[in-house]
């Protein structure tokens, strides 16, 4: 491909030879390092093509071999100018054309954002947007250190940015930083003392205290906020009296049952699309912020569902221009009431009950049993129950702090 594109570009011609001597012809070509392709034998003469320059070399080896040479055809960028040197307005379009794509090159068209996941894309291209940095501002007016310190102050958890110019698109590569909050939150958790509670009523399965005053033992039930491990230590004398309190974090690893009560419901009525088949089809053109659709009229009373497929005009991978073009497709649907039957009703309520459960064992909670009723009417579908769960309990809360209350003597 490559070599004939630069054949194209050069030009070259077809020719048209014969005599009787065409063989020698040939070998004189060959010897000369003079190139022919696509030679082709006819009833009264072979053709061949070859270079322009080669053309104007093969005078010797005609006149030795006494064979008669004429051009048949004329290929290539050269003669296409020769033949198109009147067509003025050809030639102006052309440098028009170039010149647009020359003006459109100093701009920006594709400001792509790599390495995000906490911060949307969105978000970020509405800071710089703010901060005068959109789709077609002048590659001039773009100061990439300026943009990649503004970013690390609007954004605290980006820790590293960075933004260069590649042909028509801002490239910004950001790195976040996922663990500072978590370990903040330790850290905060180290740091103030605090107790071990009950968030729900439960019995103790097991307990190993690594830090703190346990209030409970293996077997023993509890209630909603009972203090499970206090962070509190009470600091005594040789008499056994409290002359003071020290104040820790609680760490245990306390595991217990817990009762979960089960609710959901949901009406046996519900509608469904109903596509009908008529879909069209139409094409759309975005030039800068404008859009042009072509072949699509949908009814303004007619529901319906839009498909686009998008592309994006390049000239090379990082020349993106403002132009975009592509299909949309509108599906046409009507609304239906129906009824879910009773077998199908109890099917969606375990699904239901299934994801309850499945979000339960992302917490780390383990399913023991589970005891869900589902009762079908008319017109809803309730489930109730209760879902014993081994669960091990983490919620803490601050410690109350104490002052020492003296006794009065007689010598005081």
């Amino acid at each position: 491909m490559i070599k004939q594109g630069l054949r194209y570009i050069h030009g070259f011609v077809q020719i048209q030879f014969h005599g009787k001597e065409t063989e020698r012809f040939l070998n004189l070509c060959a010897a000369g390092d003079l190139t022919l392709w696509k030679i082709q034998k006819g009833t009264d003469a072979q053709t061949a093509c070859m270079s322009v320059a080669d053309f104007r070399k093969i005078r010797p080896a005609a006149r030795k071999t006494k064979t008669k040479v004429r051009i048949v055809k004329r290929y290539g960028l050269p003669f296409f100018f020769w033949r198109s040197r009147k067509r003025k307005a050809f030639f102006l379009g052309m440098v028009l054309f170039l010149l647009l794509i020359y003006l459109l090159s100093l701009r920006i068209w594709n400001i792509h954002v790599e390495g995000n996941t906490i911060y949307s894309t969105r978000t970020i291209l509405a800071c710089l947007e703010e901060n005068n940095v959109y789709h077609g501002i002048a590659k001039r007016k773009v100061d990439c250190p300026e943009i990649a310190a503004l970013l690390r102050k609007q954004f605290p958890r980006l820790i590293w940015v960075s933004a260069r110019i590649e042909g028509t698109r801002l490239l910004v590569e950001v790195k976040e930083n996922r663990e500072d909050v978590l370990l903040e939150q330790e850290a905060a958790q180290e740091k103030e003392p605090c107790d071990i509670v009950a968030h729900r009523d439960g019995r103790v399965i097991s307990i190993v205290t690594r830090s703190g005053v346990p209030r409970v033992s293996a077997g023993q039930t509890f209630k909603k906020g009972d203090i499970l491990v206090s962070g509190t230590l009470e600091i005594k004398n040789d008499a056994q009296e409290v002359t003071g309190y020290e104040y820790v974090t609680a760490d245990a690893d306390i595991w217990a049952f817990l009762s979960y009560s089960y609710y959901d419901e949901f009406s046996r009525q519900y509608t469904q699309r109903i596509y009908t088949g008529e879909d069209s089809r139409g094409f759309f053109f975005n030039a800068f912020s404008y859009r042009f659709d072509f072949g699509l009229r949908p009814d303004g009373d007619v529901r319906y569902d839009q498909i686009t497929d998008t592309r994006t005009v390049c000239l090379t991978e990082n020349f993106v221009l403002p132009f975009s073009y592509g299909t949309t497709q509108i599906r046409p649907y009507e609304i239906r009431k129906k009824t879910y039957t009773k077998e199908e009703a109890i099917q969606k309520a375990n699904r239901r009950l299934y994801t309850f459960l499945k979000n339960l064992t992302q917490k780390g909670v383990e399913i023991y049993r589970k005891d869900v009723k589902i009762d079908t009417s008319a017109n809803m579908c309730v489930m109730k129950g209760k879902i014993l769960v081994k669960e091990m309990m983490r919620e803490t809360s601050p410690v109350e702090k104490r002052e020492v209350t003296k006794e009065r003597t007689s010598d005081t």
